[in-house]
Parts: structure tokens; sequence; C-alpha cells
């Protein structure tokens, strides 16, 4: 059988059969987390990952093996959203060659890949996993031959890699990847015998190949809220298969322990895919405990799926089956969860040294706050009722909190403290150069507690933010010349009384970027800068996603924060206060600085 007709059988011959078959990770029925599970099965993903791939010190060289684009015809085929058209194996094509070509194919991703599995041998093509990664590549491959006849040794420079759950990870500046291939004589023509699974894609290329999809689970911490979980998925009619599945899969392992699911982990898809017709895709589960009458329960998972599905491009809504009955969830009425926690239009900054409330081009004193004597303070922050205030005091590098007719309390002390950030359940946030993540309850007295967070360690926070549901930090770590930064997303996770203990293992958003401070301006994104610099900084508004978009630069920029968008964005320079306005920054005030939204 030809490796073409082996490609072709995959979807339903022996590649359906290949492979064991992966537990899915999420929470037991009635949302609590299943720790143990999600530990084992996020080692077994990374493994999948890592077989054949080996990081190398290796640079970049040319590569050869062109990649066709063409304009795909309408219609609804998986083709119709594909771009690329890459190149099947040339009759008579050098060993090289086919391995060239092979990488090229990995823009392919239409008919589950087809092409790219025309260059492997039979065997190889039905057991191959493209999804299990791709590798997004910022320099151009070089394949080398190697000592033994028929192997050969790709190097590229990567600058992400998605993972196998859809999940996308920057790359510091400099990362390579070493793949290795064999290959063998099927009919007179060379053929891969063996690859690592996953494939490449040219940077330039991977957001007309992939899109991202917000998943959406309920925060730990409060049901009521919706947290996003950002995946991406290659741009075909699938897509919404995909995002039911990843979402029955359970959260990413950045967001672990931080969010639950509605959908219990016995749920299984009735049928191979999630249809979507007039703008209503439907989802069929089988969930043998499921009880019609809970219509809470049902509720919960029609909700989660809604929001979910309308990430998807083309969905509105979505239809729910369960056990081969349509689930109705009129009976109960009420609010659909939060997806997006909104803070007021007030802030609080600094005016001739004590904290201020600004808003609308109005300064006023914060009245009846007792600071330490002799105290300069910087970095103010606030909850959201504005009840509770904490500050850095410059002179000390130590963070208080204090509230109107109440001492002031010692809160802790490190190099360079980082502003503090009030979190919805009642508690207070900050870090340093050192790695540390402090937390105490606002109201109370004391040092607090130290969060668990050992994958900072060797790590200098410069930045953490607590998102306005709670369920995630907003993390910038830097070099120790403080040059390059990454930009972290982990999640908070919470004992029963809801005091933090630990973050999660963050995920790379951004890495190598020239920031220092990042702040939430929604659910979804935040914007970036670097402070206290001569030249003009260049600020960022990201998404979750990884996706951002340059804003206009601001010189000599202190401190940057954000209300509720990309419209309430605030910059404070030479001890003024400027918004964001369209492609420029207009003045609002010389009266304030240092400004900070509550949160």
């Amino acid at each position: 059988m030809s490796a073409r007709r082996a490609a072709e059988t995959t979807d339903n011959g022996p590649a359906a059969q290949h492979g064991p078959l992966r537990p899915r990770r999420g929470t037991a029925v009635g949302g609590a987390p299943v720790r143990a599970a999600r530990r084992t099965r996020c080692a077994s993903a990374v493994l999948a990952v890592l077989m054949g791939v080996t990081l190398s010190a290796c640079g970049a060289m040319p590569r050869s093996g062109p990649v066709h684009k063409v304009i795909e015809p309408t219609g609804q085929s998986q083709q119709s959203d594909m771009p690329f058209n890459p190149a099947a194996p040339r009759p008579g094509a050098s060993a090289q060659e086919v391995v060239e070509g092979f990488l090229a194919a990995g823009v392919g991703a239409q008919d589950d890949y087809s092409v790219a599995r025309q260059y492997l041998t039979p065997q190889l093509a039905t057991t191959w996993q493209p999804d299990a990664r791709v590798l997004i590549h910022s320099g151009n491959p070089t394949t080398v031959p190697r000592l033994n006849e028929g192997e050969y040794r790709t190097s590229t420079e990567v600058g992400a890699e998605l993972g196998p759950t859809g999940v996308l990870t920057a790359q510091p500046q400099g990362s390579t990847r070493v793949l290795d291939f064999a290959l063998t004589s099927v009919d007179g023509q060379w053929r891969i015998s063996k690859a690592p699974d996953g494939v490449i894609i040219p940077d330039s290329d991977f957001k007309q190949i992939f899109q991202p999809v917000d998943l959406f689970f309920y925060a730990a911490s409060n049901d009521k809220n919706l947290v996003p979980d950002p995946r991406w998925f290659p741009k075909r009619s699938t897509a919404s298969t995909a995002a039911v599945r990843a979402l029955m899969n359970g959260p990413a392992p950045y967001l672990g322990d931080s969010v639950t699911s509605a959908i219990p982990q016995a749920a299984t898809l009735s049928r191979s895919s999630v249809p979507v017709s007039g703008g209503t895709a439907t989802v069929d589960l089988s969930l043998p405990s499921f009880d019609p009458a809970d219509v809470a329960k049902a509720q919960r998972m029609e909700q989660q799926l809604r929001a979910t599905l309308r990430a998807v491009p083309s969905v509105e809504n979505a239809e729910l089956i369960v056990n081969d009955a349509p689930v109705d969830t009129s009976a109960r009425s009420g609010p659909d969860p939060v997806r997006s926690v909104t803070v007021p239009n007030r802030q609080v900054g600094v005016s001739d040294g004590r904290l201020a409330f600004y808003q609308g081009g109005q300064t006023e004193p914060v009245l009846d706050l007792t600071l330490p004597e002799g105290a300069t303070v910087a970095k103010p922050g606030m909850n959201l009722e504005a009840t509770t205030f904490g500050v850095v005091n410059t002179a000390d590098s130590t963070v208080y909190t204090v509230s109107p007719g109440k001492a002031a309390q010692r809160r802790w002390s490190g190099s360079r403290p980082t502003r503090p950030s009030f979190d919805p359940q009642g508690w207070v946030w900050g870090s340093d150069r050192s790695g540390r993540i402090h937390a105490a309850q606002a109201t109370a007295t004391g040092e607090g507690d130290t969060v668990t967070a050992d994958w900072l360690r060797g790590r200098q926070v410069v930045s953490l933010r607590i998102s306005r549901e709670g369920s995630r930090a907003l993390v910038v770590t830097t070099n120790d010349a403080g040059t390059k930064s990454s930009i972290w997303i982990a999640g908070v996770v919470r004992d029963e009384s809801g005091r933090p203990i630990e973050l999660e293992k963050g995920n790379a958003v951004a890495a190598d970027v020239d920031v220092n401070t990042a702040q939430w301006i929604g659910s979804d994104e935040f914007v970036t800068t670097a402070l206290d610099q001569d030249s003009n900084a260049q600020p960022r508004r990201y998404t979750v996603a990884g996706h951002y978009d340059e804003l206009p630069s601001l010189t000599g920029v202190t401190s940057i924060t954000g209300g509720n968008g990309s419209t309430a964005v605030y910059g404070a320079s030479d001890g003024k206060l400027y918004m964001l306005t369209g492609s420029s920054w207009a003045l609002q005030s010389e009266d304030v600085t240092d400004t900070s939204f509550a949160g």
C-alpha cells in the first residue's frame, strides 16, 4: 500500500486505532479538582512532546524546499480555510529533498496533513501524529546528512511551541530544536521511516493556519465567574469539535486547580463531531450518571459549552443533548456567569506625596490615612471597594496596607517590591527581585503568607498582578541585567477558606521582551511597557492568547495602568498623567501621577 493510500485511510483505518487512549483532565462531578490525575496526564503529554525533539545550541542556516501559497476555493470543506497547498514528493527526489519537503508540508493541515504523510513510509504514515506539537520557527531550518546512510538531522530556531492540547508557549530568543530522521526505499523512492511527531511552521505563516479559541472554565474560588483558557486550533471546519474535545479534557496545566469544569469526566461525545448549522453548534454527550431533573448542573454545563463555542468563528449559540435527549434549562432562571469582571473608573495615585483619588480630570485626597512617619509612598493600589490601600515605602523598600482611621500595617520588605495587587477574595499580593510571592489578608494584621511558586526560583519578579476574578496571576520576570523579560500567566490555587497556597507553573505568553510591568485591562487582555527609560517606551496591548498590538510610544513613562479595555489606559511621565487616545497620549492632569485602578 502506498504512503498516499495509507494517509487516506487514517480517518477510519489503522491510524484511528493507533496510540493509547488519553485520559481526560478536569474535575469530578460537582467541580472538585482531580489533582493527582492531572499531574500524571501532564507528564504523559510532556513526554509525548519531547520524544524526538532535543534542545540544542545550534544556529539556524538557510533551507531549501519551497512552499507554494494558493487561494483555496470557497466551500464547506476543511481545505476552504487553508491558505497553503504544499507540494507532494517529486519522483526521484533525493533523501534530503524528501526530508525538506516533509518539513515544508507542515503548513498543509487539510485532510489531516495528507500531503505530509505522502513523504512517509506506509507504516509511519498511519502512526505519525502531526498534532503532537507545532514548532513555530523564527529562522530557516537546515538539514544535513548524518554518518549513517539514510539518516538526516534538521536544526531550527524556535520562537514558540504549540503543545498537543493547543497551548502556545513562547520560547526565549535563541531556542533551538533538533529533529532526527531515517529514510528507506519504497518502490524505488526515498521515504521517511522514522520521524518525530509534530510539524514545523514559519512564524510568519502560523496565524494564517491556526486560530485562537478561548475555552472557558469556572473559577474555583467563585463559580459565578468564567475564566478564559486560550487554545490554538487549525483553521478547519472541525474547530468546534476540537474546542469541545479540549474542553472535556480539562484546563491547561498552568491553570490547573485554579479552575473547575461543570462537564463530568465520565462524559463522552456521542458522535465524532460537533456539527454547526445556522450558527448553532450541537453538542451530543453520553453521560450515564446524568439526572435530567438536576437543572442546575445541566445549566452550568450548557453555559460553559455555550461560552466556549461562541469563541469559534461562525458559532453563535450551542444546543446541548445528553443521552439522546435535548437538555431544557428554561425552568432555571438567572444571569449567565460573568466572563469579564469590571473595575470602577476611579483610580488611586500620588499627589504631593500623599494618596489621592483621580477620575475624569478631578483629583481629591484620600482622607484619614495614617502612613508611617517619613514614608515616601509609591506604587499605590487599592481594593475594589476603595477601602483598603497598599503602598510601597521607597525609603525602606517595605509594603504597607492602610485603611481610613486605622494604623498602617507593615506587610513585607524586599528588593524593589512590586505594586500591591488586591484580589476580590480580600488578599493583597506582591513580590520582589527574590522571586518570593507574598499574600496577606488585606483587613488582617501581620506579614501574611508566602505563596508556593517553585518555578520562580532564580527569576527576578518585577511585576505581579492578580486577575479581576482572582484565579490567575500575571507575572513579569527579568534577567539579571534587567534587559529582557518574560510574561507569564499562572493559576492561583487556594484552600477551602480562599487562602492562596500556590501559583501553578506559569505559561510564557511572551519571552525576551523589553517590558518590566504588565497590567490587566480585562479578563483576556493586558498592557505592558518598559518603565523608567530615557528613550521612548513602546507599550503593547496583549491578549492572553499571545496576540499583541503596538501602542503609541510615551517618553520617560514611569507607570501604566488600565481600566476596562483599551480605551481606559493611562500612563505617567515627568510627574504628569496621560490617557491613551487613539494614536497619541493626551495630557489629563499635572496634579497626580503613578495611578492605578482597583485590583
